[in-house]
């Protein structure tokens, strides 16, 4: 089995109810395996000092946990792309806190690991999914212009059909349940549930437009095509990849 990375995105709020028991259950299955905790700060508040406390003893007490502290609110892309590059494996499992993992869910992920390559959404959701770094190479990293959370995977999954004229796969994966938690950051204007609504207008009003001819659906309501050019985000990861092994 080749290696692989988690990458779990979190805040103070969802610590006690749902990421401790999410990191203790993926531990108890995988003890050795990396996990890369992506922790975000608050829109409009100062950083919970207790919580980086408590938060910091409790990975220390687990081998291969690795987080990333940000003090202050970034986008759900930006802690995506961030983890991704922080992970030292091409394959790439990112997962909402909000999940719970029952026994044997990672034997029977990691036979569809081996007998799948490319990426691929797990169950059909982006809360839990499998990325292969070189496709998100090929396909641009998720957009950082989302400026909070929301539509970051709709825009990938659109992105990814347009790079390989194929639409992101889904595996069936049993043992894996999502809580689909409401609780979220009070600090931004939301949209749908938990989505911010500024992501959602530069989705609709800026990045892409409904057509009915031509264009794609993905995700979206309706078929799109897009308006607004993709910057190339961390544009030497590529040259970082080729060369690292010169060092």
């Amino acid at each position: 089995m080749n290696p692989y990375s988690i990458v779990i995105t979190t805040f103070d709020q969802r610590f006690e109810p749902f990421l401790k028991p999410l990191i203790t259950q993926i531990k108890l299955q995988r003890p050795e395996v990396e996990i890369i905790c992506m922790v975000n700060g608050l829109c409009k508040d100062s950083f919970n000092q207790q919580y980086r406390a408590a938060l910091l003893e409790f990975l220390s007490q687990h081998p291969n946990c690795f987080p990333t502290v940000f003090p202050t609110f970034v986008s759900l892309a930006k802690l995506w792309n961030r983890g991704v590059l922080t992970a030292s494996n091409n394959r790439i499992i990112i997962l909402n806190d909000d999940l719970t993992i029952h026994a044997g869910f990672f034997d029977r992920l990691e036979q569809v690991l081996e007998a799948h390559s490319s990426s691929f959404k797990i169950n059909g959701s982006f809360s839990h999914f499998t990325l292969n770094k070189d496709e998100l190479l090929a396909v641009g990293f998720f957009d950082e212009r989302l400026l909070g959370l929301g539509e970051e995977d709709g825009d990938f999954y659109w992105r990814y059909f347009q790079q390989f004229k194929r639409e992101m796969p889904s595996v069936e994966v049993l043992g894996i349940d999502n809580v689909q938690s409401d609780i979220a950051d009070t600090g931004y204007a939301k949209g749908i549930r938990t989505a911010a609504q500024f992501n959602r207008n530069f989705i609709k009003k800026h990045k892409y437009q409904d057509v009915l001819l031509g264009g794609h659906k993905g995700m979206f309501d309706k078929r799109v095509k897009k308006l607004l050019p993709d910057e190339k985000q961390y544009p030497y990861e590529q040259f970082y990849l080729d060369h690292k092994h010169e060092l």
